[in-house]
């Protein structure tokens, strides 16, 4: 069977015949913007044919081979034809018909295409041309060759040929890959006790492109049960699998079921793990431009060798890996990852590349996604995440940037006072009122048409600066994006959000704010093969089914955990007040029940809803300790060094170690210490987020959607935080270990219903 090339004459061309620089986003999207104007403007000054389509379907080296595409302007005089290809420019200085080989290129392509398309002679010349346009002045500039139809089919060929010496590399791994797949084996001879329930309901799942939930407790092994029947669902190179997480330690466990099956199953696999911009940028500072950037210089002139050589010697593609082959190629990591998304299988990644609209990736999700797969890891953080991806703000500081900045411009300034008063009209009314803050249910849209002004006139004034061939303030560009930002989560605004307007230190804050992302969050899994959200303590289930886009139709799946339920002794303090007001009288006793936890010498972990109580508990606890036990406690800000070292206090060692930290934090989840690593935590108080006007408004939104406002406000997200410090005790089916809760609340009827069944065993104190 014949290998298929269904792409673009812009696709083709744009490839073999890559060059130039990482420009900013900014000026892409205004050069796209300019240059579809000029498109409409120029067409209209010509009587001729315009955005004429041609297609050519044709067999090229054992391919099939369909391209399509649109001529700008044909002309057509006595049975004579002319191409003719419009581009905008900004300069024409150093301009020849050399300078962007992939322009004529297209042209040239599109020349044979209509003669063999309309029958033409073949013997008869074809008169083509590229047109530039300066963007500023609209001057033209013509370059116009005449060609042969041997001179276009050589050049077509060997086009071509380039083209799909590339490709046949990528498509004979894909062959060689998907023949493997179909006879790939389970890592081990045995399951673990659920894994095997898990992996036959994905696979079922993504067989009938279905959606699934599961609550898949610790010591399952979630990673390879999910990626295993996700990849025996391959069947073809269109075919890819998305792992998104939040965090770097689940990303390396994803990376190291990969790795199992690469080395017990012979899995053929080529696999992306993207890192953010800032961790791996190896030029001196993030300046994303050609003149600050070595790496972003004629990064497209060198990109394809890149990608070739990583494709044909790597298949975990990752950090260290893709640092190695940048540096050898000399160009951009991050964007050197997104070029490697393309060409493979499983791409493990941050949940914003799928969800989040500033930033998700394009080259996916703006096409046919019906063979992409989700795999949605730690699902429980996700109505965090995707409110605050849909959450944006705008407030006195950007605009008074943008201020400091444009200098003379007479209409920015005009423009940005009008939002200043605008603000302010809103500030007075807070402070009027006597308030700090307040919920409006509708958008201003006053406010947003003024804003959308600035941000037109702010590209335009871009456009004199680099015409000037100056740079940009950093600051002024954040301030844009901000805007841009704003103006783009506005297009969502609906019943599911609310306007949030704050005034703190006299900085007002307009801020649109993400209640429900049930619809964002279905905007993306209602148009992929399948989605599976899963994690240990997605618990309560319909909690979760209703706030991230499940429905009747979705399937769920809850796991019993792996281990024995003696392995963890659950004891529970009801006797003890932990709510705000009761702290001051009850820390001594707090710390003396902590003492007696720990009095047995081990590693522990406590933990508090809040840094000010963790303080408070912490020096009552100093002041009553009796035995040699090291104390550390997390603080507001740590960088990753001291996190780590945070971490590896609790190792294999017969020392003693208690840790204070905060439920929620980068101690309370994520962490895997087995064995003698962790003893037990002790869970103080639960975990409820703080009560405020803007949880209020949020628990009164609830309330009208679900009829459980407290519950969905507070206790669900509360709830949550404590089985997940719960959960860092048993890793394992042979960990064991203790937990301890302290809180007058955990005995009552709501909580004990939320109780997961493993805990059923627990002891009063």
């Amino acid at each position: 069977m014949k290998k298929e090339i269904n792409a673009s004459v812009h696709d083709i061309v744009d490839f073999v015949f890559s060059q130039g620089d990482i420009v900013p986003i900014m000026t892409q999207k205004n050069n796209m913007r300019d240059g579809t104007l000029i498109h409409i403007d120029i067409q209209k000054q010509y009587e001729c044919e315009k955005e004429f389509y041609v297609k050519y379907c044709g067999d090229i080296n054992n391919y099939l081979v369909t391209l399509q595409g649109r001529i700008d302007l044909l002309e057509k005089k006595d049975e004579a034809y002319h191409l003719i290809e419009i581009k905008s420019i900004h300069t024409f200085e150093d301009l020849t018909e050399t300078s962007f080989p992939a322009h004529f290129a297209q042209v040239k392509f599109y020349g044979f295409m209509l003669i063999n398309q309309l029958n033409l002679d073949k013997l008869k010349d074809l008169t083509i041309s590229v047109m530039y346009v300066n963007k500023y002045t609209y001057e033209k500039k013509f370059f116009t060759k005449v060609y042969t139809y041997k001179n276009l089919e050589t050049f077509f060929n060997e086009t071509m040929n380039k083209y799909i010496e590339f490709i046949s590399v990528i498509d004979n791994w894909h062959e060689l890959k998907i023949n493997q797949l179909s006879q790939l084996e389970f890592p081990f001879s045995t399951y673990r006790i659920g894994q095997r329930e898990l992996i036959e309901n994905v696979f079922d799942v993504i067989e009938t492109n279905n959606s699934l939930f599961v609550c898949a407790p610790t010591g399952i092994g979630k990673s390879l049960g999910t990626i295993y029947p996700a990849l025996k669902t391959i069947r073809s190179k269109e075919n890819k699998i998305f792992y998104l997480t939040s965090k770097s330690m689940v990303k390396d466990v994803a990376r190291g079921a990969l790795e199992l099956m690469r080395q017990n199953s012979k899995l053929k696999l080529k696999s992306l793990s993207i890192t953010a911009k800032d961790k791996i940028c190896i030029n001196d500072r993030v300046k994303c431009n050609p003149n600050d950037c070595i790496y972003a210089k004629g990064f497209y002139n060198r990109i394809n060798d890149a990608v070739l050589d990583i494709f044909e010697n790597v298949d975990d593609m990752y950090v260290d890996n893709i640092l190695v082959y940048a540096k050898k190629h000399q160009v951009c990591p991050f964007e050197y990852q997104l070029a490697l998304s393309l060409y493979s299988d499983l791409i493990i990644c941050d949940y914003n590349y799928v969800f989040d609209v500033k930033v998700y990736l394009r080259r996916f999700f703006d096409s046919d996604t019906s063979n992409l797969i989700l795999l949605i890891d730690e699902a429980h953080n996700m109505y965090d995440r995707v409110c605050n991806m849909f959450t944006t703000n705008i407030n006195f500081k950007t605009i008074h940037i943008i201020l400091d900045n444009v200098e003379k411009d007479k209409e920015i300034i005009k423009l940005c006072q009008v939002i200043i008063n605008k603000l302010k009209q809103y500030q007075n009314h807070l402070v009027s009122a006597n308030k700090n803050a307040t919920k409006f249910s509708d958008i201003d849209e006053v406010l947003l048409n003024d804003i959308a002004l600035v941000n037109s006139k702010l590209e335009k004034y871009f456009d004199k600066i680099r015409e000037n061939e100056k740079e940009i303030p950093e600051d002024l560009l954040d301030s844009y994006f901000s805007l841009s930002a704003f103006l783009k989560i506005a297009d969502y605004f609906c019943d599911d959000f609310m306007i949030w307007v704050s005034n703190k230190y006299d900085e007002l804050n307009y801020q649109i704010t993400c209640l429900n992302p049930r619809e964002l969050i279905r905007m993306r899994t209602s148009i992929v093969k399948s989605s599976i959200f899963f994690s240990a303590t997605l618990h309560p289930l319909n909690y979760y089914l209703s706030l991230l886009g499940g429905d009747n139709n979705t399937k769920q799946l809850i796991l019993n955990p792996p281990f024995a339920q003696d392995n963890l002794n659950l004891f529970i303090n009801s006797h003890i007040s932990t709510k705000y007001n009761n702290r001051e009288n009850t820390k001594y006793q707090i710390a003396y029940e902590i003492h007696k936890f720990i009095a047995n010498g081990g590693k522990y972990i406590i933990y508090f809803s809040s840094y000010q109580y963790l303080d408070l508990v912490y020096k009552a606890f100093l002041k009553i300790i009796e035995f040699d036990v090291e104390i550390i406690k997390q603080e507001r800000s740590m960088k990753e060094n001291e996190q780590s070292e945070f971490i590896n206090k609790f190792d294999e060692s017969s020392k003693n170690i208690v840790g204070f930290a905060v439920l929620g934090g980068i101690f309370a989840e994520g962490i895997d210490l087995k064995g003698e690593k962790l003893n037990g935590i002790a869970v103080i108080g639960v975990g409820l987020p703080m009560f405020d006007d803007f949880r209020n408004e949020l628990k009164n939104y609830f309330e009208i959607e679900y009829k459980k406002g407290y519950q969905f406000a507070y206790m669900y997200p509360g709830f949550n935080k404590v089985l997940q410090a719960v959960g860092r005790v048993i890793r394992s089916e042979d960990d064991k270990g203790s937990a301890l809760l302290i809180d007058e609340r955990y005995l009552t009827y709501e909580y004990l219903k939320l109780f997961p069944t493993h805990w059923s065993h627990y002891n009063r104190i």
